[in-house]
């Protein structure tokens, strides 16, 4: 006897044939051999465990005996092509047989085993997986999507380590079995202990190979240098499941197609609006502002007015008088409305017809009539909730100093509620990029007569022009958190056709410029990818100096890499380089260190006296031996992509009240690694990760800056002084969180925290130091750490929820999700 086949099952995008043979199944190598002259090697599994009882490898399901052995061959499963199978004794190389593994005959097949021997099936099914234990392995974790055509298969491969690191090959092959030209991404490469022996280590790589739509099947081999080859399978069907649950792990509120449950949940109902009307009736006169809307009419659909008319009317809260400003005009188009107008009977509606000029100089008649301690603003074919204004004066109950309110809001769309908009409360970074507050906006009069009216130039952007100004002179700006206003989804609707009011573009610029003059700031305002949302560039003549410190200990190829980059991109010109030495052994980095001090004036290296690793503090020995005015925190596992990285983040410190800034990071495949920092009770992450850059994310904070609780010390600029007066980094916090608790001791300080995404650096995370979880004295001293970190700002993390991010959403996800 030879070779013989007992049974074989499919699954997991495997074949599993079980056969028996004369010789051991150590002695055993199983191989493909494909059409381009390559191989694909086939693991030999053995069934039993070495010197187990005979009875307890019969449970197992092998029946191996002095003069036969059984075993299990995992094959790929590539459907377009029948496989042959070589089996050869690995050290004779002699072949012992083969059998052919047909596509069409091994899944009849495999429906009768699971049909006819469940038992045997379970045995053999997955058998490589439970044994994995010292040998290479591999599996997919996520496909991830780049573009409209391409994906992100995200792979690990795990293999043992025996004492120096080995390369390893990557092959990838279609359904055919035809080789693949695909070019696998690093994206970690370290040690870790073994979970089963501690004594010993395994070399864990995490790549990435860029596939597209048509790729759906792939086989995926690792070859160490000097062991096994291992493999794992993708079908269509798995394909396309990582692919969903990529995309519903990054899904945010805005596209959640269960949101009209949600709201259905949420929104008042005639028993609330009952009840809010009882608590409004005992309120004092004093705790009960009158409330103006100022509603501008031209010609809406009739029943799109009506409709607004009946939301506003049917308001909880009933202290409020209506200016509709009609400029309609008399003829005959302008009939219905006219009538639909002069049969309001509520004299709390005012009907002011005026001559139509432009939309800002209509507003301001409104304003002008208006008799309200608050003005609020609606545009004619929307709807309000009927608790909007109620919930409005509740939050100037409890924040009375509120001078700007302004609430959630979504899309109406032929009955349908779609794509709402939860948002944070006020963000000054992310409003000077565009008009996220919107709808529905409320001033009060004590800021009204504190800026002048919007001019007729600003017709379109009047709204965003209003918005800022009142801002600037705000005593304070509120968001109330609730689902109030319903955006009319028509034609003639900037919310679905921006090009209908092609001049508000350019009204929204001439807005943002006239914003920073007024606040004394030199900025280049200009148009960017998406109408209404603009590009600022801060010019700051004074160029101040930004220090680069840069922990590091050995690999030099790593930092060699970085500081590059950094050198050869870079545009801004005064900046200097810090490199703090930190307990280095290779004699090639001291030999890096000499050679790159020679030939770069730019750089010095300074060594920390301190043993270990401790970031904080060797961070603050690098910002103790350098004089910038700025500086600069960088990993030297960055790499720079775009040459205005510095200049981008340096400009914003224009601004007095900005501290800190952080860099949009990227996984070498383009997938987004940080787009700042959520912090909660308990809990930190990043923000919108596994985005591809290409995606705007969650209100398009991805594409233009905003203020968050926190940005990643992997690239971190702080101002010197905001730095100095909190102390630095926490040297007590070594390794964890140091860089998120910098960030709220600065923001206690009043200064503003920044993500700028226009600034983006690639970061291989985990590749000098490793995973702190996969070590146990590491893990240890993390717990240690959050531990402190949150038993000093969990009673303020919960005081500020909802700051950056809506109440309304998950507080503990960095994917803008509805809590539900």
């Amino acid at each position: 006897m030879t070779l013989q086949i007992i049974g074989l099952c499919r699954g997991d995008g495997k074949g599993y044939v079980k056969i028996r043979t004369s010789s051991s199944p150590d002695e055993l190598t199983a191989f493909i051999n494909t059409e381009d002259n390559d191989s694909i090697q086939c693991p030999v599994i053995s069934i039993g465990f070495p010197g187990e009882d005979k009875s307890a490898c019969e449970k197992w399901g092998d029946f191996s005996h002095k003069n036969s052995y059984e075993s299990v061959v995992a094959v790929p499963l590539l459907d377009n092509t029948k496989l042959t199978v070589h089996i050869k004794n690995r050290n004779t190389h002699e072949e012992i047989g083969t059998f052919l593994f047909h596509p069409l005959f091994s899944k009849v097949k495999s429906r009768l085993t699971y049909h006819e021997r469940p038992e045997f099936a379970s045995q053999i099914r997955g058998i490589e997986q439970r044994r994995i234990s010292g040998s290479p392995h591999t599996y997919v974790t996520g496909i991830y999507p780049i573009d409209e055509q391409h994906y992100s298969c995200r792979f690990h491969v795990r293999y043992p380590y025996f004492g120096q690191k080995e390369s390893c090959t990557i092959s990838v092959y279609d359904a055919a079995a035809h080789k693949l030209e695909l070019k696998p991404i690093v994206l970690e490469d370290s040690l870790i202990s073994d979970p089963h022996d501690p004594t010993q280590h395994i070399h864990e790589l995490v790549y990435s190979i860029i596939v597209t739509a048509e790729q759906k099947t792939l086989c995926i081999q690792a070859k160490p240098a000097s062991q096994d080859a291992c493999f794992t399978c993708i079908l269509p069907p798995m394909f396309d499941g990582f692919v969903n649950g990529a995309l519903d792990m990054t899904k945010h509120a805005f596209n959640d197609g269960g949101y009209q449950i949600w709201y259905e949940q949420h929104r008042a109902t005639t028993a609330d609006i009952q009840n809010q009307r009882r608590v409004c009736h005992s309120w004092t006169e004093k705790d009960k502002p009158l409330i103006s809307i100022v509603t501008v009419v031209f010609r809406p659909p009739v029943e799109y007015l009506q409709a607004l008319v009946k939301s506003i009317a049917a308001q909880s809260y009933e202290k409020f008088e209506v200016l509709f400003v009609n400029v309609s005009g008399n003829g005959e188009e302008a009939r219905e409305i006219n009538d639909t107008l002069a049969h309001i009977d509520d004299p709390r509606f005012r009907i002011i017809t005026a001559e139509n000029k432009n939309i800002a100089e209509n507003t301001n008649v409104g304003l002008k009539e208006a008799k309200g301690d608050y003005i609020a603003f609606v545009d004619h074919d929307d709807v309000l909730e009927p608790d909007a204004l109620y919930r409005y004066v509740n939050v100037l109950h409890d924040q009375s100093d509120a001078d700007v309110l302004y609430c959630d809001e979504d899309r109406l769309e032929n009955g349908h509620y779609t794509l709402p908009t939860f948002k944070p409360d006020y963000n000054p970074d992310l409003l000077n990029a565009y008009n996220y507050v919107t709808h529905m906006l409320m001033v009060s009069r004590q800021v009204l007569s504190q800026v002048e009216l919007s001019p007729a130039d600003v017709s379109g952007a009047q709204d965003y022009d209003l918005t800022l100004k009142c801002c600037e002179k705000a005593r304070s700006i509120a968001n109330v958190p609730y689902m109030l206003y319903h955006w009319r989804v028509h034609q003639n609707s900037t919310s679905t056709n921006p090009d209908s009011k092609p001049y508000a573009q350019t009204a929204g610029k001439i807005v943002l410029q006239r914003h920073f003059e007024r606040t004394g700031l030199q900025v280049d305002v200009s148009d960017s990818e998406l109408p209404f949302r603009y590009r600022n560039r801060y010019i700051n003549e004074a160029t101040p100096k930004v220090s680069i410190v840069i922990p590091t200990k050995d690999h030099s190829q790593l930092l060699q890499r970085c500081l590059t980059s950094v050198l050869e991109k870079t545009t801004y010109q005064n900046y200097d380089i810090t490199l703090v030495e930190n307990n280095s052994t290779e004699q090639e980095t001291f030999a890096y260190y000499d050679r790159i001090q020679d030939q770069n004036e730019k750089i010095k290296v300074v060594t920390w006296p301190g043993t270990g690793f401790n970031y904080s503090a060797i961070c603050n020995y690098g910002a103790a031996h350098c004089d910038g005015e700025i500086l600069l925190f960088l990993n030297n596992d960055t790499v720079i992509i775009n040459g205005d990285w510095l200049d981008s983040m340096v400009g914003f410190f224009a601004r007095p009240e900005v501290g800190i800034v952080g860099a949009k990071l990227l996984f070498p495949d383009n997938l987004v690694q940080h787009g700042g920092v959520w912090v909660s009770a308990d809990h930190v992450g990043y923000l919108s990760d596994m985005l591809s850059d290409k995606d705007g994310g969650y209100m398009e904070t991805m594409r233009y800056p905003y203020n968050c609780a926190a940005v990643t010390g992997a690239c971190q600029m702080v101002r010197r002084k905001a730095f100095q007066s909190v102390g630095g980094f926490d040297e007590n916090l070594a390794v964890v969180l140091n860089d998120v608790d910098l960030c709220l001791k600065i923001g206690q300080q009043g200064y503003l925290t920044v993500f700028d995404p226009q600034a983006k650096l690639y970061h291989s995370e985990h590749t000098s130091r490793g995973r702190d979880e996969q070590d146990v004295e590491k893990e240890r001293r993390a717990i240690d750490e959050q531990a402190r970190f949150y038993a000093r700002w969990d009673k303020t993390l919960v005081g500020a929820r909802g700051k950056y991010i809506n109440r309304q959403l998950n507080q503990y996800d960095g994917h803008y999700k509805i809590r539900w």
